[in-house]
């Protein structure tokens, strides 16, 4: 009778030792389960909380961009009044007061070509690596040659020429690459038998190009 009761005591105990076992795998799975949540959880936040920064960032600095341009643009205002040389046809166009002139005076003999830079700031040195956001030029050829010049180019089709009307007088006006690092446009206008050719080396000056063109005028 002894010996049984052992035995059913041995069977207990081993019973409760493994529902205890069992309960302690469950108990640590469930654990690990809830760290991992957690950790997930951390992970998902973090990534949301850093989108969230990087879209408020991407916003505050579109925001701070546009911000920076309206100003920009309220400082070339009023414009500022350029003119040429009379012997060269006196052009005449408003330009942002927030850009510079230099005028090459090879051609006020009236011997030789007119040639003006106009650039934001400062103009740079004039040679032939620089680029200029205007260039104005009257030059001592009709505007048949000067068109010449470009013709290939047209029929190549890097360039598109319009013809088009600056405050009654007509206009050729050319876009597009004119040299594989050059994009830009120039504007080409008759002044008695000279050629008034105006310029920009950058697309990225085209919104203040064409006001400029918008306002040429000059002694026909």
């Amino acid at each position: 009778m002894k010996h049984n009761i052992h035995t059913h005591e041995s069977g207990a105990v081993n019973g409760w030792v493994v529902t205890a076992i069992a309960f302690i795998f469950l108990f640590l799975a469930a654990a690990g389960l809830a760290v991992w949540a957690l950790m997930e959880y951390g992970g998902l936040k973090s990534t949301f909380d850093n989108q969230v920064n990087l879209k408020s960032a991407e916003a505050a600095k579109k925001q701070s961009d546009e911000d920076e341009k309206k100003f920009a643009e309220r400082e070339k205002q009023p414009y500022t009044q350029f003119t040429s040389p009379d012997e060269f046809g006196r052009v005449t166009f408003r330009y942002p007061k927030t850009w510079s002139v230099y005028e090459d005076d090879t051609g006020k003999n009236g011997r030789s070509d007119y040639k003006a830079y106009l650039n934001p700031g400062t103009v740079p040195p004039v040679n032939g690596d620089n680029r200029y956001a205007v260039r104005v030029e009257v030059l001592n050829q009709n505007i048949d040659q000067i068109a010449k010049q470009y013709q290939a180019l047209v029929e190549k089709g890097t360039l598109k020429v319009t013809n088009k009307e600056v405050n009654g007088n007509p206009a050729l006006q050319y876009e597009g690459a004119f040299t594989e690092k050059l994009r830009g446009l120039v504007t080409l206008m008759k002044v008695r038998d000279k050629t008034i050719r105006i310029s920009t080396d950058a697309e990225s000056f085209k919104p203040d190009y064409d006001e400029i063109i918008k306002t040429v005028q000059f002694n026909t």
